[in-house]
């Protein structure tokens, strides 16, 4: 065997036989903002071709805390992610959502890395929410409002960023300390971008558009008017419980439709379980948005238009997977013998 033929053994052999650890800050850096738009939008194509396999998630509520198992399988890789969400956490200045996502080698079932699933959820998430600005909003708008200033808000408005060329967001403000914070993380990504802190959602409402609500409450989060509401572009990302509803029911009597990420979402949070059950909305008004990329469903962006991301695991594992493969081709992270 020729040294060089023994070198590529050896390393195949090393792949093989550890596992690679990629912590927050490596998947931080390891993908551009349009990479990751552009993961999502192949994992919602490729959910539209059904292409790949995704069970149901597991949903396991305990006290006020919540614990979720994601699975999802494709060709080459399957992926599982494990999931806590613990609002308590908040009082001792933890991170509410936690957790890992184990990425496996499909043809041997391997384990070829575990990863931080905080850091891929919120990446994954902001450019869910990006795709909902992408395609269910004009393409000039230079404004966005924002109720929910967290992990999972400031990645709205960083993706929004990408997206369009955004000037200023008008932020629902809970506290100094923490638009400060916000304010702070995205001037590094879009030093320009103006940040205005506003002290309810109607005045957000009267200032743009477009409108993301990034929060965890049990309520709808913007007042049920319809003279405030109309014409203007939704997008709910934080509601993930039957009992949670973020936007009100005049979003979706104007909309007259809402795209979802996936069809698991249904069942799973209140701003499509609730206005499905009222009669605002029918079956036959609520479509995936993967159907917008694929061209079988077309919105006008010019009237009012509704957004619900959910999540779905076949997100992170198309994630898990690009960002393996480009911590590999960079000798990114820590390998571990396994």
């Amino acid at each position: 065997m020729s040294l060089e033929l023994a070198s590529l053994v050896r390393l195949a052999l090393f792949y093989v036989s550890t596992m690679l650890v990629l912590n927050n800050h490596e998947i931080a850096g390891l993908l551009s903002l349009d990479e990751v738009i552009a993961t999502v939008e192949a994992a919602l194509i490729a959910n539209e071709q059904n292409s790949c396999l995704v069970p149901k998630r597991m949903h396991i509520d305990w006290g006020e805390n919540t614990f979720l198992s994601m699975p999802s399988f494709s060709d080459t890789y399957f992926g599982t992610k494990l999931v806590s969400v613990v609002p308590g956490n908040n009082k001792q200045q933890l991170a509410v959502t936690n957790g890992a996502m184990l990425l496996n080698d499909a043809h041997t079932g391997f384990p070829l890395a575990i990863m931080n699933a905080a850091k891929l959820t919120a990446l994954r998430t902001g450019a869910l929410g990006a795709i909902g600005i992408r395609y269910m909003t004009p393409p000039d708008i230079n404004t966005v409002g924002l109720i929910g200033c967290g992990v999972q808000g400031i990645q709205q408005a960083i993706f929004a960023c990408a997206v369009r060329p955004v000037t200023k967001i008008y932020c629902l403000q809970r506290s100094a300390t923490s638009m400060t914070a916000f304010t702070a993380e995205l001037r590094e990504q879009f030093p320009s971008v103006a940040v205005i802190p506003c002290k309810d959602a109607a005045t957000i409402l009267q200032h743009t558009n477009v409108i993301i609500a990034a929060s965890r409450s049990a309520t709808p989060v913007l007042p049920n008017d319809t003279r405030l509401l109309e014409n203007k572009h939704f997008i709910s990302i934080g509601s993930y419980k039957p009992d949670m509803q973020e936007l009100p029911d005049h979003v979706f009597r104007l909309s007259g439709k809402l795209a979802i990420d996936s069809v698991f979402a249904k069942t799973e949070t209140g701003d499509i379980i609730n206005p499905l059950r009222k009669g605002i909305l029918q079956e036959k008004d609520v479509f995936t948005i993967g159907k917008l990329l694929t061209g079988e469903v077309k919105v006008d962006v010019t009237g009012t238009t509704a957004y619900k991301s959910a999540g779905m695991a076949l997100f992170d594992l198309f994630m898990a997977k690009a960002l393996y493969e480009a911590a590999k081709a960079r000798n990114i992270g820590t390998h571990i013998s396994f």
